[in-house]
């Protein structure tokens, strides 16, 4: 167009297309704007050739005319960046406006789904403390409808507690309340956490509150039941060690400032064991249930009754008063209490009612110096007295005590070496036939060669031993030494000499080992032993706990060829009743009927009758404790099969009971 321009010579029409190329340039700016390079190129192009024309082909008024095209077109270069801008700005407006909203929506949405879903209550309440809104979770924490959440007066809760924490946004500050609440509808007790936070509007004046609320009351349970299984038994629910021993320590502190004396009862039922493995675990864990009722009942509310474990419980009695003797004249009364509490029959669902007692040990603090570790292994101390001196007693603590629980404790500790440390030894003590006045046997009976205190007794082992379990390989060690001893007798003089039976205790602890039978045939099998001549001495009292359990051990040891013998017949009371269900070969007469056969009538009876007993069953039997040339001849005369004691020997090493048996062809003539 800028060449066609000048092959007119008509001015006019030089000015129309002039004005024509200039109008579009002038759109082209503004249409062109938004690709702002494709503005300048189209410009260039459309104006570049009009300069060339007018400057280069005209006379000075077609050139200062093409300076005017270059201004105009520097000009629409200006515009056309102007405007690119502004409509650069406006996209990012767009742009930002729509990204804004996107994101109002989205946070509306979210807080929407917060507010209703949340598993926290939330409500809004306005100026004058009125709920103006509320989500789900609040109302049924409250269990409540909407129509009672909403317009809820808050200045009206007859629960005090929450008005600080609702207040507290209208002072700019939150709230913050954690505690039990009972709500104002349907009287909930809770245990709640309420947070509250000042609600605004658009120029910052507070309007209101929000407020949200967790119901914690499951975990204030859960965490109030491991509290109370940390102090208190799990079985009985009365205090437990941990908890006993922080009441014993306030009360000492009590004592020390006030010397209002305190006592500490050590309780252990009796035979407790035995009732636990014969009737099972269920009926003494109700047994110790009724017990710690019984218990509970008798001492005073500021007293603390405690279950230590197993039987043993402890009762700690405050405010005796200050007078040592009338303190312990108050504590052995309540311990009579206890005594005949726990003498009435107790009712847990068998046959018969289970009858027991207790051995109670008391100590009463006599010092400032004194703990609770101290007062208790005190009682504790007192309680075994108790039980040393016959159960169901009660022993108060004495310095002298505590040196027996330390010699206790001292010989345990030696008698878990004493086998490794060779310090057991087997004194054997001769049993004799009565018509032939000849030595036919042995009883076995342990000794202990202590290194510090010499020779130990059985009555001061036995017990340590089963209480620590140590008397089963005790037990076990006994047997096989017997065992081999009488093996290596009959070995050497089978024919001088004519002992035909080896006697071996076996304890209650021992005999109730599930493996006790097995161990018993293969010691009989590795000694080499005539099972026939191996007689197991079994006490009353451990074989009428489990008595289809007990029937089927004895048995297979029958069936090995292994003799049994009842030891201490007649002291207990159920003799007679198992007698025919047990298959025992032999009766040993205990040493207390004896005794005084030739001064008491009942004895001699007693005696007499035990004969004939065995006699009608095809038993042996056999007198435990003659020393008297009186006592032979009234068993003589009775027709007892076999007898020992003093009047022959006492229980003596290998080399002296040797020398017995060699002496006067297996006799003790002499003696009598």
């Amino acid at each position: 167009m800028a060449f066609f321009i000048f092959e007119s010579p008509n001015v006019l029409q030089q000015f129309f297309l002039i004005f024509l190329i200039a109008g579009i340039s002038s759109i082209a700016s503004g249409t062109l704007a938004s690709l702002f390079g494709l503005a300048v190129l189209f410009l260039l192009l459309l104006l570049a050739p009009l300069f060339c024309v007018m400057f280069f082909t005209g006379g000075m008024e077609y050139q200062m005319m093409g300076i005017l095209v270059i201004a105009f077109f520097a000009l629409l270069v200006s515009a056309a960046r102007r405007i690119h801008q502004n409509i650069m700005n406006a996209l990012k407006s767009k742009i930002l406006h729509e990204k804004a909203t996107q994101a109002l929506n989205l946070s509306e949405e979210r807080f929407e789904t917060i507010f209703k879903d949340a598993p926290a209550g939330i409500f809004y309440y306005d100026s004058d403390l009125i709920v103006i809104d509320s989500n789900v979770e609040m109302m049924q924490i409250l269990k409540i409808n909407k129509e009672n959440m909403i317009g809820l007066d808050l200045k009206k809760l007859p629960d005090k507690c929450l008005d600080e924490a609702i207040s507290a946004p209208f002072g700019e500050h939150k709230g913050y309340y954690e505690g039990p609440y009972t709500s104002m509808i349907k009287k909930l007790e809770l245990w709640i956490t309420l947070r509250t936070s000042p609600m605004y509007d658009t120029k910052r004046n507070i309007i209101g509150g929000v407020a949200i609320v967790t119901d914690i009351t499951e975990r204030i349970n859960a965490e109030e039941k491991i509290k109370h299984q940390a102090y208190f038994d799990a079985l009985t629910d009365i205090p437990n060690r941990i908890l006993l021993k922080d009441r014993i320590e306030q009360s000492l502190a009590h004592y020390r400032r006030h010397h209002n004396l305190i006592a500490i009862m050590f309780l252990d039922l009796d035979h407790f064991k035995s009732i636990n493995d014969s009737l099972g675990h269920h009926i003494g864990d109700l047994l110790l249930i009724e017990t710690a009722s019984r218990l509970t009942s008798i001492c005073r509310e500021g007293d603390t009754v405690a279950r230590l474990g197993g039987d043993e419980f402890v009762i700690l009695l405050n405010e005796l008063g200050t007078n040592p003797h009338v303190a312990a004249t108050r504590a052995e009364t309540v311990a009579e209490k206890i005594h005949n509490a726990l003498s009435i029959p107790f009712d847990v669902g068998q046959t018969e009612a289970i009858i027991t007692s207790s051995s109670i040990g008391i100590a009463i603090a006599n010092s400032d110096n004194q703990n609770a570790d101290d007062l208790l292994k005190f009682a504790d101390t007192a309680m075994y007295q108790a039980k040393k001196e016959g159960r169901n007693t009660t022993r108060f603590y004495q310095e002298k005590m505590d040196q027996w629980i330390k010699k206790r404790l001292f010989l345990e500790n030696g008698l878990r070496h004493a086998i490794k440390n060779g310090e057991l030894e087997l004194y054997y003590q001769p049993v004799l036939e009565i018509v032939t006045k000849r030595i036919v046997g042995a009883e076995a009976l342990l000794r202990w060669n202590h290194p510090e205190m010499g020779l130990v007794m059985p009555d001061e082992i036995i017990d340590i031993a089963e209480e620590s379990g140590l008397i089963v390989s005790i037990g076990e060690w006994v047997l096989r030494e017997a065992c081999t001893q009488f093996v290596q007798w009959r070995a050497a003089h089978m024919n001088k000499w004519h002992i035909e039976r080896i006697a071996v205790n076996v304890s209650a602890v021992q005999f109730r080992q599930s493996d006790f039978v097995d161990k018993v045939i293969r010691i009989v099998a590795e000694t080499g032993i005539v099972p026939s001549m191996l007689e197991l001495e079994l006490t009353e009292s451990m074989i009428i706990d489990k008595m289809d359990s007990v029937i089927n051990k004895m048995n297979r040891l029958r069936t090995a060829g292994i003799s049994l013998s009842m030891d201490d017949f007649g002291t207990g009371y159920s003799s007679l009743a198992y007698l025919k269900r047990l298959p025992f070969t032999t009766l040993k007469i205990d040493r207390s009927f004896i005794r005084d056969i030739m001064s008491d009538k009942d004895d001699a009876a007693l005696v007499e009758t035990i004969l004939s007993i065995a006699s009608i069953f095809n038993l042996d039997v056999i007198a435990e404790g003659v020393e008297t040339i009186e006592q032979f001849n009234f068993l003589e005369r009775h027709g007892c099969g076999y007898f020992q004691g003093y009047l022959c020997s006492k229980p003596v090493q290998v080399p002296t009971f040797e020398e017995l048996l060699n002496y006067d062809i297996q006799s003790c003539q002499s003696n009598y």
